[in-house]
């Protein structure tokens, strides 16, 4: 009996030094570890999802959400847990503000004669380099002077306001509207944020049930993580960016299906319905107030990815997911025909086979990488030529 009782003591303690080594060498790995378990390891260690310390470039404000805080130089920036660029911001002119209030853009001062405006949240902005933004490869491109109003997290409302405030005095003769399917939210979440509307639903704020050893182990938060496809100690406001499928797709594995995109995106909620409304209006008086300087208001729609690799991403979540992902990009057509816009969708684009064989997409973020932004790019030279030799 006592052999047996050494033997199983030995047992013991050989595991809780293995477990204990383990969760060393996760800890010290968290920084680097990749995905979703890069995400919860980070979270345990050091209580944020991100790589490196870092300060958001953009801050709260009454008319557009967030906007861009000026005068940043050369800062590091999160898009995403897993997907980081570095951030420059200038104010447009001299707006008679100290330098670090007002609005800053992802683009260069303007003392030059502007051909295009472009207005649009982060798909605009891009989580990239500045120079792999589709907004600058079109510069390069076509030698246009654009001028990039677009901040992330912004909707339909901001755009108009940032047409109404920076682009009116410039008067260029195209204005390029950048559109993603959670704008309408975003409008929504704008007015009940600043208390024009009530909330419609309550925010998800749970406390998690997890047990302390997945709370406070990286061990036990994986472990979790890979038996169960989540973590309960995820922030309650982090839980609806969770990918809740997977598969292969030429990037890698793409982690697909988030709460949020089939929230924002879903066009039978009483939300998004609310916010088409503002965006009915506000495309409509932009384009009055773009027609009324000589100049032309365009749409530039950009479908999920989930919309784009329907053929891996369908067979997992089904048709009824898919087109509640769809819903919002249709409604969008059906603003552009009611209104007589010029709109471009690069899912016509993102669906050649030359394009949908390569990653345009990042795999754990639902914006486009530096190829998809090459893709967009050069799929809009020949729309923006038929545009412009209509207008002629």
């Amino acid at each position: 009996m006592r052999r047996i009782a050494t033997i199983v003591f030995r047992v013991l303690m050989v595991a809780a030094l293995t477990v204990a080594l383990l969760e060393v060498v996760l800890r010290v790995a968290a920084p680097r570890l990749p995905g979703q378990i890069g995400v919860v390891a980070r979270y345990v260690t050091t209580g944020q999802p991100y790589s490196e310390t870092w300060t958001p470039a953009w801050r709260e404000n009454r008319d557009h959400f967030y906007a861009l805080r000026p005068g940043i130089q050369d800062a590091l920036q999160y898009g995403s847990p897993s997907v980081s660029f570095r951030l420059t911001t200038h104010k447009l002119w001299d707006d008679g503000l100290p330098p670090d209030e007002g609005i800053g853009f992802r683009t260069a001062p303007v003392d030059f004669a502007v051909d295009i405006v472009v207005v649009g949240d982060s798909f605009g902005f891009c989580f990239t380099e500045q120079a792999d933004c589709w907004v600058d490869q079109l510069a390069a491109l076509t030698g246009d002077r654009i001028v990039n109003l677009s901040t992330p997290v912004t909707g339909s409302l901001s755009h108009a306001q940032m047409i109404e405030d920076f682009a009116a005095p410039l008067e260029p003769p195209l204005v390029l509207w950048q559109f993603f399917g959670n704008d309408f939210y975003d409008d929504y979440v704008l007015h009940a944020w600043r208390g024009d509307i009530a909330p419609m639903t309550p925010e998800d704020t749970g406390d998690s049930e997890g047990s302390w050893v997945t709370q406070h182990t990286v061990t036990g938060a994986l472990i979790e993580l890979l038996t169960t496809g989540t973590w309960s100690g995820l922030p309650a406001g982090e839980r609806a960016y969770e990918p809740r499928y997977s598969a292969p797709y030429p990037g890698g594995m793409l982690q697909f299906g988030k709460r949020y995109e089939l929230t924002a995106l879903d066009m039978t909620r009483a939300e998004t319905q609310y916010g088409l409304e503002q965006t009915r209006t506000a495309l409509r008086d932009a384009k009055a107030r773009v027609e009324a300087w000589g100049g032309t208001l365009a749409v530039v729609i950009i479908p999920t990815r989930e919309e784009v690799y329907s053929a891996i991403t369908g067979p997992v979540m089904g048709p009824d997911q898919l087109a509640t992902l769809s819903s919002a990009r249709e409604a969008m057509h059906a603003l552009c025909r009611e209104l007589d816009l010029p709109c471009f969708d690069a899912a016509d684009a993102f669906s050649r086979p030359e394009a949908v064989t390569t990653a345009l997409y990042y795999p754990d973020d639902m914006h486009l990488n530096p190829n998809g932004n090459r893709v967009l790019a050069e799929a809009l030279l020949p729309w923006l030529a038929n545009l412009r030799s209509a207008n002629d």
